[in-house]
């Protein structure tokens, strides 16, 4: 294996996390699916793993939303891997045993390319719905074909945020409608569509005035490595970079970051990649390495997104950001927060109480969204902490 910073990796550079694909496979048997979890801990590798190698009798379409910005862009962009997986069939073999013919699928695929290649875009919005009669025609030919297709949608929520920024709330509110009636239209069939990146939909369809509609898929969360399996991961590496590490060493490098997501780990062994060890570091090495070059060097980069991530639209409105940065900031002195603590907090940010039974769930979903996205982690005794220790100790360099 070799250090993957910053891309998914893929290949040998995949470190196989069989326990999490196995899950979703199951999931994905039984209904469509949202991929949840902070950012950059492993989803988009899983899922271009399962694209690469997907489940005998079935094919896996992979697509990055986040480059999309219209209806038509993303219909288009299902269209043609359907298309070029029916035209390959013969040589993979997952069609065989539909008894659908590849003849007669890819006769009406190319009818709806016809029907796609109508709708045309222009900058007054005159025809915003254009779109839908393509929709619904590929979500009839997905449930006639009943094709054991996984359609794997990464970062659905910043194909969203670009539709909003572009077009009214309504039209937004138009293709959740049309996904989800396609969804449920499929349930009992073999096509599923996956979704990723759901943890920041709630947040982004309240700040659009909609209602959630994405609560009809099994959510699967993403977890860390566990202890042997982020042992290994970084045996791996040393094996793989030729950098020098015991397991004992190994170990206080875990014990340090708190925390196993693998891009963690890997910016880890980068830093200790740079030192040029001739043998394993030692305990005070790896110690200052951390504190130096982990806390308050400039390849942190996850650290630092995580930093500014909180002061962008995507996630909170701006009471809620505030409720959320003082949270942070009272982790940054006290080990853990309680509910009486963030009931505090709350009442300071919005001291009316009356402003704040209207806003209702408000507390909770700041709560909510830290929780999943990757700063807090809820505690066996119902209390918050930071959710690693690098997390905490950066958060303390920039705001101390």
């Amino acid at each position: 294996m070799k250090l993957k910073i910053g891309n998914p990796a893929t290949g040998t550079d995949f470190f196989p996390r069989e326990s999490v694909r196995n899950r979703l496979l199951r999931a994905l048997a039984r209904d469509h699916v949202a991929f949840v979890g902070p950012r950059r801990t492993g989803k988009t590798s899983i899922l271009k793993n399962i694209a690469q190698d997907p489940p005998v009798g079935t094919a896996a379409v992979f697509l990055d939303l986040e480059k999309f910005s219209t209806v038509p862009e993303w219909l288009s962009a299902l269209l043609v891997p359907t298309k070029a997986l029916i035209a390959g069939s013969d040589k993979s073999g997952w069609l065989a045993g539909t008894g659908k013919t590849a003849k007669t699928l890819l006769a009406r695929i190319e009818k709806l390319e016809v029907l796609g290649n109508g709708i045309t875009l222009t900058p007054d919005r005159s025809n915003p719905d254009a779109w839908r009669p393509l929709a619904d025609e590929f979500q009839k030919l997905l449930h006639d074909a009943d094709l054991p297709i996984y359609f794997l949608l990464d970062e659905f929520p910043w194909y969203l945020g670009h539709l909003a920024r572009k077009h009214t709330a309504e039209e937004v509110e138009a293709v959740l409608n049309w996904f989800r009636s396609a969804r449920q239209d499929l349930a009992g069939g073999k096509t599923r569509f996956l979704v990723t990146g759901s943890i920041g939909l709630e947040g982004l369809l309240r700040r659009i005035g909609l209602s959630p509609t994405a609560n009809d898929f099994d959510t699967i969360e993403i977890p860390p490595l566990t202890d042997e399996e982020a042992l290994d991961f970084l045996m791996q590496l040393s094996k793989g970079e030729e950098i020098p590490l015991n397991e004992a060493a190994g170990s206080r490098i875990l014990s340090l970051m708190g925390a196993n997501w693998p891009i963690l780990l890997e910016l880890f062994m980068s830093e200790l990649q740079d030192k040029e060890l001739k043998k394993s570091p030692t305990m005070p090495e790896l110690k200052d390495l951390y504190e130096v070059r982990m806390v308050r060097g400039s390849r942190n980069k996850y650290c630092q997104e995580m930093f500014t991530r909180l002061s962008k639209d995507e996630l909170f409105g701006p009471t809620e950001r505030r409720i959320a940065f003082e949270i942070l900031k009272h982790l940054t002195t006290q080990r853990v927060v309680g509910g009486s603590d963030l009931e505090h907090i709350h009442s300071k940010i919005v001291p009316d109480e009356k402003v704040r039974s209207m806003t209702g769930d408000e507390l909770g979903f700041v709560i909510d969204t830290l929780r999943h996205d990757g700063y807090l982690l809820r505690r066996d005794d119902g209390q918050y902490q930071f959710a690693s220790n690098i997390l905490r100790d950066y958060w303390i360099h920039r705001t101390a």
